[in-house]
């Protein structure tokens, strides 16, 4: 009997055009090891084009966070990008308590402005917002897009209160969370919602602070128009609260969401921070770098499930073998609330609610922390930094890394930072070399070993990385990367950009007692 096969074909072929077509965001090479949702990931040069969600900022009259887009090229390709910008007069937030759910969300959403800019190969370009014409308002986010596949986007806000650069997201999500914030006195957090598409985003917004969950009516089935900017005032909503964390989740629509932290004013200013949220839980989080700061430094680890209790271990691991074995901390974060871990030595009269972590390891010997749901329980956790004195522009919160990649991307406008690397196999070591790409040139560093299961902190200013560089961090074997970008008392930590053709879920083995 004959079998005609060419309908099946030809239905196979249009099922998969139609998948091209309804997926949301720019093609990025998908990697089956990967179980979660990545908010910035590089994609390859194969790729026809690339997509990125710069969402944070101000522009014009708020002058808070003057919003400065950074681009770089590492190919050898000449590239154009558009960007759209999407600008909004300030929301009318009068609500002092936040419980009433009587708060106002009126934004005056401007027109729609769009320009094109050429993107020189192995180079980075920096356009800033307010100086594109038309751009007008007092907050904007921009859409980037690009006929390169493996662009890489960060954005750099500066203001009164110092300055933060951190990446740009690559990708849109139906959940966004956020561990930590806060609306202690002196500070302001707000939280920035930016839809790019031309149907409606409907979000439900829960906050969990001194022990409670508020939902207020407002942020209760919310609607962001399409291709609009939603800012929200948290310090209106959830008032002089040491941590705050947050969970966005969709009902229809996808969006992407930043948050940005001003610590201090123009009299006393103490830092500037933005940092995308994470669009996907974990049961494990690393933290490479930051843990030896001068400033406060804490972990807040938030658990949004409705009713499951998460079991998680605070795991220390020194820099040196001699130290023995670090019991980790253990604790339980209840279902819709979060708990804060604190590491400055030393500390007198602090919140008595923070569980201290200090007496586990000696002063003066540096280490890294991996914070770990041994029940399974996922979880999200970021790193608190509060500047100890005023005009120090330290303070900042990054989430944790909880992925590992063997190629990995960032953006420095000054020949300084530093970079921390984890390799969290437990077998083996790895080689890393570092590439900077600045104006068409390309310098290479000496290859440097990092042993299993430990980390390095590299300075970049000893490496004699130029100025306006792309640093291209390639490795034989999966790690995990912060950055610190600034100098001692200006600046903060963050997250640096996988490269999505290599990246992988982050595994490290539990610790043994010797």
């Amino acid at each position: 009997m004959k079998v005609t096969r060419w309908p099946a074909i030809l239905i196979f072929s249009l099922l998969i055009v139609a998948s091209l077509i309804i997926q949301p965001d720019n093609e990025i090479p998908s990697n089956s090891e990967l179980q979660k949702n990545q908010p910035s990931l590089v994609g390859d040069i194969k790729n026809l084009s690339s997509t990125w969600y710069c969402v944070a900022g101000s522009v014009g009259g708020a002058g808070l966070a003057n919003h400065e887009i950074l681009i770089g090229n590492p190919s050898n390709a000449e590239s154009t990008v558009r960007i759209s910008v999407v600008s909004v007069l300030a929301p009318n937030q009068q609500d002092p308590n936040g419980d009433s759910g009587t708060t106002l969300l009126d934004v005056l959403q401007l027109p729609l402005v769009q320009k094109e800019f050429p993107i020189s190969p192995r180079a980075v370009t920096s356009v800033k917002l307010s100086e594109i014409d038309g751009v007008s308002g007092e907050y904007a986010s921009a859409l980037i897009q690009s006929n390169l596949g493996n662009l890489i986007v960060e954005h750099r806000l500066t203001g009164a209160l110092g300055f933060a650069q951190s990446a740009c997201a690559s990708t849109t999500s139906s959940e966004w969370n956020f561990a930590a914030g806060t609306t202690r006195l002196g500070t302001r957090e707000m939280i920035f919602l930016f839809n790019p598409y031309p149907d409606s985003a409907v979000l439900d917004i829960t906050f969990a602070a001194d022990g409670r969950t508020r939902r207020p009516d407002s942020y209760n089935g919310l609607v962001v128009p399409p291709q609009s900017l939603l800012p929200i005032d948290v310090t209106s909503v959830v008032t002089l609260a040491e941590t705050i964390s947050t969970q966005i989740t969709a009902r229809t629509g996808r969006i992407v969401a930043e948050r940005l932290v001003m610590f201090g004013d123009e009299i006393t200013p103490n830092g500037l921070d933005a940092e995308v949220g994470s669009p996907s839980l974990n049961d494990l989080w690393a933290f490479p770098g930051g843990m030896e700061s001068e400033a406060l430094v804490s972990l807040a680890i938030f658990n949004p499930s409705e009713t499951a209790v998460a079991d998680v271990d605070i795991e220390i691991i020194p820099d040196v073998s001699n130290v023995g074995y670090i019991e980790p901390i253990s604790l339980a974060v209840p279902a819709a609330s979060s708990r804060v871990v604190n590491f400055l030595f030393g500390q007198e009269g602090g919140d008595p609610s923070l569980i201290d972590a200090s007496t586990r390891i000696a002063k003066g010997i540096p280490f890294w922390v991996v914070v770990r749901s041994t029940n399974g329980v996922p979880i999200a956790s970021e790193r608190v930094l509060i500047a100890p004195s005023e005009g120090n522009l330290s303070s900042g919160y990054n989430r944790g890394v909880d992925v590992s990649a063997e190629k990995h991307y960032l953006i420095l406008q000054e020949p300084s930072g530093k970079v921390a690397i984890a390799n969290p196999a437990s077998d083996r070591l790895t080689l890393i070399q570092i590439k900077a790409l600045s104006n068409g040139d390309i310098f290479s560093s000496q290859t440097i070993e990092i042993a299993a299961k430990s980390r390095k902190i590299i300075d970049l200013r000893q490496l004699g990385v130029p100025q306006d560089s792309i640093l291209e961090i390639t490795s034989t074997e999966p790690v995990s990367i912060e950055k610190y970008i600034g100098t001692k008392n200006s600046g903060d930590w963050g997250n640096v950009s996988p490269a999505a053709g290599n990246v992988s879920d982050l595994y490290i083995s539990p610790p043994e007692f010797d």
